[in-house]
């Protein structure tokens, strides 16, 4: 670990600021074969859709194409340095090309999935020809990890460690059963082998970045087993996501799928659709009949492509590789928020760090005039008017060129998701403010497109919810409260694990803290701490469903982690005394410690979160076989019952919970007064009575009994995860299609 952490300074010759990332022509060969591959697919399913390829070819070739085209040629093109920037730019610029094609097409109401396709990728292969003229016969991408490194024992052995953790966390996983969850989460139910294994990561991860070269293969490889062991545990355990809101998304991208355009006054998230229309072409395309086998290895996917833009804005704060890694493995030893699953969050996320990695990696290198005032308010002045120059070998072309694709990002955030919008101005101010960035007008430019699309696309959202969104602005103490004092409610065990969560996140933030203070100085400490500042800014402005606190963490981390490893460097000036065999031990044993309370933060909702094949599939059958007009109660959330026949179709079933602390003080009175035709009863949903209301699970119990001693309903289904009942009056629905012959054991 190195002891001093000063800004380089001195100049970057032209070959140093305009060397691609990758090499070039590897890269426009694999991008025209991915898009030669989807067309030749897209015409087999058009001439002949009887005989279409295999779903989990079409699978994996559409993902790709819509995570690498046209982003890929776009990058190569304008020549973005460092494979890190490179790959966030390219992933971003696709998926935002994509999610913008598809929201056009759907609000447009030309729903064509196969022509919107097409259009795509043939921009994209226009765009690999462009981009091969502008490949000079030299280039330079700088050697990936296999050719800087000759295969050596300690990778070899570095490596094999990795493996063997992997091993023991999907043995750990496999061995789960998230239905024994209760207050403590699911860090109760893990076998010894996952400690063991969280140990050994921990031991790969000193011995890397103790290394005194650092070896790229290896931190790749440790970054993405961290990412397994933060993101999987729950979905290898179920097989399914671990998210149960992913089941509203499938619900939402089934409606677009089947209806062809946004339904009005249904959900405001179909103001802000973008996601979800992508997910729904992305369906079409593949044949599946959901997203269903998406969602599970969606956090997976994303956590390491949100690792290139993390490593980007730290290696363009910091200046050095080896705490660039560490910010990236703070951020995701931190992050318990659960943002990264089958979203519109995660997709805004990734867009978000693209835009922030490339305005600081411009800030570095490009020239930036001295303050030279004598008083603090001749500086302030100085830097607000200061224009910073282009980066060298950037002309006034590319640089206008760089800008447009920010933009694009901008726009496709923007009819994606509410909240990371605004704080993309909030940042984009901060670096015009600090005059930090040649694109000053830009936040103004994202202001009126977010302003265009709330007035014009939002209507829903406004029109129902403008009084309330209205009456949240500056009242700070009220989303405070919505975020975390009515969050310490119910289970008194849950109510003190939940300070766990807090403290990570205090913690987090108080050593970004110390470290940003004791970088003062530097040219991106002022814009570095306004952009870490900005996600507050958003508690002024509304609650977001008592969300907003967390996500004001949430969003501050990718900038708050080079701050904090720089305070972990700049505390420690005498950092190799880690050579210590003793300070060794100590840094393994903490790492490992950090391990289990990231995985005890992160699980702590298993209980009422974890899904099982079960409940899907029963509640699958149960919405899909309902009488019409058909009224359900539910005991809780009911996430896996949103789809097409419950939300669009006037004859399906029409679903309401549990509303009340007066009607979870009396379920059977509740039925009663309410007169549903079936009671339906997920174990998430007990669980998130007892927990988060401090109802026994006992009472629930008991309650339902005495809605079954009543004479009016009867079990129709009792798993271990769901129970339906139904009344007496109302038709049995067959469930042997999913459980078997045998599904009626528990009846009476």
């Amino acid at each position: 670990m190195t002891t001093t952490v000063a800004e380089p300074v001195g100049t970057h010759t032209n070959a140093e600021s305009t060397a691609h990332g990758w090499s070039p022509r590897v890269g426009l060969y694999s991008a025209a074969l991915l898009g030669l591959s989807l067309l030749l697919i897209t015409l087999w399913q058009s001439v002949m859709p009887d005989t279409a390829p295999p779903t989990a070819v079409r699978v994996v070739l559409v993902v790709a194409g819509v995570m690498f085209l046209p982003g890929i040629p776009v990058v190569i093109a304008l020549r973005i340095p460092g494979r890190a920037l490179s790959t966030v730019l390219a992933v971003s610029v696709s998926v935002s090309i994509n999610a913008l094609a598809a929201q056009v097409s759907i609000v447009a109401e030309a729903w064509n999935p196969l022509r919107t396709q097409s259009i795509v990728v043939i921009l994209g292969l226009v765009a690999c020809a462009v981009a091969f003229r502008t490949v000079p016969a030299r280039t330079s991408s700088g050697p990936i990890g296999f050719a800087r490194h000759r295969w050596t024992g300690r990778r070899g052995c570095e490596l094999l460690a990795l493996a063997v953790a992997v091993v023991m966390f999907v043995a750990a996983a496999r061995s789960i059963d998230v239905l024994d969850a209760g207050h403590y989460g699911v860090i109760a139910l893990v076998s010894p082998w996952y400690i063991v294994g969280i140990a050994i990561v921990a031991g790969v991860l000193v011995s890397a970045l103790r290394a005194r070269r650092l070896d790229t293969v290896v931190l790749g490889a440790l970054t993405t087993v961290i990412i397994l062991f933060n993101t999987m545990l729950v979905g290898l355990a179920t097989g399914q996501t671990s998210i149960p809101t992913s089941f509203v998304h499938r619900g939402f991208i089934s409606i677009l799928a089947e209806s062809h355009h946004l339904p009005s006054q249904i959900d405001a998230r179909f103001s802000w659709a973008g996601f979800f229309a992508l997910s729904a072409g992305i369906q079409d395309l593949t044949g599946l009949s959901d997203v269903t086998a998406l969602m599970m290895w969606a956090p997976l996917v994303s956590g390491i492509v949100l690792s290139f833009g993390l490593y980007a804005i730290a290696i363009a704060i910091t200046g050095r590789a080896r705490l660039a890694w560490l910010a990236v493995f703070l951020y995701h030893a931190t992050n318990w928020y659960q943002q990264d699953y089958f979203a519109p969050q995660a997709m805004a996320m990734i867009g978000y760090t693209a835009i922030i990695a490339t305005l600081f990696w411009q800030l570095r290198r490009a020239p930036l005039p001295p303050l030279t005032g004598d008083t603090r308010g001749q500086r302030i002045r100085q830097a607000i008017s200061r224009t910073p120059g282009r980066v060298p070998g950037f002309g006034p072309g590319r640089t206008l060129a760089v800008g447009a694709v920010v933009l694009v990002i901008i726009t496709a955030n923007t009819v994606t998701h509410q909240i990371t919008p605004m704080l993309t101005v909030l940042a984009l101010a901060a670096f015009a403010l600090t005059g930090a960035t040649r694109y000053r007008t830009l936040w103004l430019a994202a202001g009126l497109i977010f302003a265009a699309w709330f007035t014009y696309g939002a209507t829903d959202y406004w029109f129902g919810h403008l009084p309330s969104v209205v009456s949240e602005i500056g009242q700070v103490g009220q989303s405070v409260n919505a975020g975390v004092g009515d969050r310490l409610n119910g289970d008194p065990t849950y109510q003190r694990m939940q300070y766990l969560r807090m403290a990570a996140s205090g913690g987090f933030v108080l050593l970004g803290l110390v470290g940003w203070s004791l970088w003062r100085g530097r040219r991106s400490w002022a814009v570095g701490g306004m952009v870490c500042a900005s996600p507050f800014v958003l508690v002024f402005l509304q609650s977001y469903g008592g969300e907003m606190i967390l996500r004001a963490f949430l969003l501050a981390s990718p900038t708050v982690a080079p701050f904090a490893a720089l305070a972990l460097a700049l505390l420690a000036p005498r950092l190799r005394r880690m050579l210590a065999p003793a300070v060794v031990v100590g840094a393994m044993v903490l790492v490992t410690l950090l391990g289990v309370l990231e995985t005890t933060n992160r699980g702590l909702n298993t209980a009422f979160e974890a899904t099982t094949r079960d409940e899907v599939a029963v509640t699958d059958a149960f919405i899909a076989a309902a009488p019409p007009d058909a009224r359900v109660l539910s005991f809780g959330y009911a996430p896996q019952s949103v789809g097409v026949r419950r939300t669009l179709d006037p004859a399906g079933p029409q679903l309401f919970t549990v509303d009340s602390y007066d009607c979870l003080d009396d379920l059977a009175r509740c039925a009663d007064e309410h007169g549903p035709d079936y009671l339906y009863i997920p174990n998430q949903g007990l669980q998130m009575i007892a927990l988060q209301y401090g109802v026994p699970l006992a009472e629930v119990h008991d309650e339902i009994d005495a809605i079954l001693a009543s004479g009016t309903y009867v079990t129709d289904v009792d798993t271990d995860s769901v129970t339906i009942l139904r009344r007496v009056t109302e038709p049995s629905i067959d469930y042997s299609g999913v459980l078997g012959p045998n599904y009626r054991r528990d009846l009476p």
